[in-house]
């Protein structure tokens, strides 16, 4: 899962565009909303990490030079984007035809919290909306376990819609 070319290119654009902040307020910050917020802001959540996604997916396009990606290449940049930004660690990936299961752990959005179902929309909202700023082709997704569940592994499944 290792590409030295691809985590150099998201090292280098991480360092000129990416901000450094600490894990622990963002934590904090997004457990509170999602406590205090109530039912429904799921939809927000997921919406708003699909724009963030998208606009990841154009950076990703300009660091590839390439506009013809597989799956599995555009997996590389979106591993090394998470790990790198220190928003998730991604443990394993299983891509089929038109499906990909990806497994992460400490998931910034999850880290210190207990929840009875997955909290970690705005993830699952970016993963789809980079896979299809890229592959040019509609994807969702959705977290089907999440550590906040006190589960080993965020599961994330992404679906090309047909």
């Amino acid at each position: 899962m290792e590409n030295l070319e691809v985590k150099r290119k998201v090292e280098e654009f991480l360092e000129e565009e990416g901000v450094i902040f600490p894990k622990g307020p963002i934590n904090e910050f997004y457990s509170q909303f999602v406590k205090l917020s109530g039912f429904g802001i799921g939809g927000l959540l997921t919406f708003s990490g699909k724009k963030a996604g998208k606009l990841a997916g154009g950076y990703i396009k300009k660091m590839a030079q390439n506009d013809n990606l597989s799956p599995k290449e555009l997996l590389d940049y979106v591993f090394n984007f998470l790990e790198g930004s220190g928003i998730a660690k991604i443990e394993s990936y299983d891509v089929q035809n038109d499906k990909i299961v990806i497994k992460a752990k400490n998931s910034i959005f999850a880290q210190g919290v207990e929840n009875k179902k997955p909290i970690c929309m705005p993830l699952a909202g970016a993963l789809s909306g980079v896979f299809e700023e890229v592959l040019d082709q509609e994807w969702e997704c959705k977290e089907v376990e999440c550590q906040a569940q006190k589960k080993e592994n965020c599961i994330f499944e992404l679906k090309r819609k047909s």
